[in-house]
């Protein structure tokens, strides 16, 4: 029952009775009024806020789902710098025990550098669960996935775990002296490989987590284009981010990608082939610039052959190099062949050129047989001649002149049909021309329809009285008014109608 109700019903009983239900009425009503200010207040509070939205998975609120973006490309922006320190700090330690491994003299440096690898290392993959966490929810704030969904039901999870992969191995401080053992090629000697050299080989790999993350700071990747993505149904990941720099800087893509693989490469082979420099004057003649080379050579799918790698580790990072270089080449070749393709006004300069050659060309044609033909009449003129049957040079002469003649008839059939219009601008013409005459017809149709109801509005009443004035037969219907005997006279050619024959003088 409601409350104004009753406290407006007149209560049967005793005076005390109807005291208490009087005062018990009043407290259900103060109490009535405490719980619509508590909620009042909560819904102010989600409205006043930024991050929480009142609006429940109705529409995203742009505001909220900007923040949360801003959010994680900073994320992504510190993971950058700390894998790129990182990778300073791999090849610093690796060159310097390098160099050092026949003495301890920077032992105390080598170790430092180790821990703060490590150290590192571990800060990236923090900050990448970290990244991951902002992602999901700036999809869900954006109502890309589920609100209740978590990491483990998205498609993230497999990013995840690639990128925790590549950033576990690193080299140690605890690792420095444990050494792997194999057998050289074609020597049978035992060489062997340090462990922290082999962590180092495959840390090598972050250069392409450094190359995913560039693509996110530019100007494409922003929280308009996953609106824009979301509205046709396409992935916001790396994937599309690819494609869209390929489109947008496509030379800019493809250096940087060359500049990566060529480091990473060029460095591993570096690190497989150092296992045979154990010895002073090994590493004394060691020279850096080999490694580049064979890695260029391999990239570019050349191959001279006159240095390769003696190691399998060695020749197991060319192969990679080589799968890397055939789709950097072939990506290469279809964005230059894109490139060289001819736009719709290039393809119509490039026509009109044609045919102005071809103008200058047939000119050039009609000149040399006039002058033929006037070398041909000053001959008869001074040798008297009427015949050509039996005169060779007559007969050459006017054989080339007929070549001439047929050439640039030639040259005239192809200045014809040379069209100033490709397929594709002439068919937009030609639908242009046919939805114009749709637009006719339709306007066309709509002014008979309203000429049509206003005579209907017109005669109904005449209509109406003439049907019950009149049944129709079949004699009625022979019946022609005078305007349909005028039609038919201005139909007949034969009429003697004055004014269809004015119009046909006219005519």
């Amino acid at each position: 029952m409601n409350l104004q109700n009753e406290g407006s019903i007149e209560l049967s009983g005793n005076p005390a009775s109807r005291a208490g239900e009087d005062e018990a009425v009043q407290y259900q009503k103060r109490l009535s009024v405490i719980i619509l200010n508590q909620i009042q207040r909560k819904t102010l509070k989600k409205k006043s806020t930024i991050i929480q939205s009142s609006k429940r998975d109705v529409f995203e609120d742009s505001r909220s789902t900007r923040i949360y973006f801003e959010r994680y490309r900073v994320l992504e922006q510190g993971r950058f710098w700390v894998i790129c320190a990182t990778l300073v700090l791999v090849v610093l330690e690796y060159e310097a025990s390098f160099m050092h491994q026949l003495t301890d003299t920077y032992d105390t440096e080598i170790k430092i550098l180790l821990y703060l690898i490590m150290i590192l290392s571990i800060v990236t993959i923090i900050m990448t669960l970290i990244a991951y966490l902002a992602e999901l929810e700036f999809k869900k704030r954006s109502l890309s996935i589920p609100k209740a969904s978590n990491i483990f039901e998205t498609n993230l999870i497999f990013l995840l775990i690639l990128e925790v992969i590549i950033l576990l191995p690193c080299p140690t401080p605890y690792t420095m002296e444990f050494k792997i053992f194999y057998v050289q090629r074609y020597s049978d000697q035992i060489r062997f490989y340090f462990l922290n050299e082999i962590l180092t080989f495959i840390m090598l790999f972050r250069s392409l987590l450094i190359l995913n993350t560039a693509f996110k700071f530019q100007d494409f990747y922003s929280n308009r284009v996953n609106r824009l993505c979301r509205i046709y149904s396409v992935d916001f990941g790396p994937h599309f981010i690819f494609k869209v720099a390929i489109r947008e800087h496509p030379y800019k893509t493809i250096c940087g990608l060359f500049c990566i693989g060529l480091f990473i490469f060029s460095y591993q082979l570096e690190i497989s082939e150092r296992s045979l420099l154990r010895t002073e004057q090994e590493v004394m003649s060691y020279k850096v610039n080999n490694s580049l080379w064979v890695c260029m050579i391999t990239i570019f799918t050349v191959g001279y052959g006159d240095l390769y790698p003696l190691t399998d580790l060695g020749r197991f990072s060319m192969t990679l190099g080589l799968f890397y270089g055939v789709a950097l080449t072939s990506l290469f070749t279809a964005i230059l062949y894109a490139d060289l393709q001819p736009f719709t006004a290039e393809i119509r300069s490039i026509t009109l050129l044609d045919k102005a050659n071809l103008k200058i060309s047939i000119k050039s044609f009609a000149q040399k047989a006039i002058l033929n033909l006037f070398k041909l009449q000053q001959y008869f003129q001074k040798n008297k001649l009427k015949h050509i049957q039996r005169n060779p040079a007559i007969k050459q002469r006017v054989t080339y002149i007929r070549g001439i003649l047929q050439k640039s008839e030639n040259m005239r059939r192809n200045y014809r049909t040379i069209d100033t219009e490709d397929l594709i601008t002439m068919g937009e013409r030609r639908f242009q021309e046919m939805t114009h005459f749709f637009y006719e017809y339709y306007g066309m149709l709509e002014q008979m329809q309203q000429q049509q109801e206003l005579l209907e509005d017109y005669d109904t009443e005449k209509i109406n009285s003439i049907k019950k004035s009149h049944t129709v037969t079949s004699a009625s219907l022979e019946i022609k008014s005078k305007d349909d005997q005028y039609f038919e006279e201005l139909i007949d050619s034969q009429s003697q109608n004055q004014q269809l024959m004015k119009f046909n003088d006219e005519d």
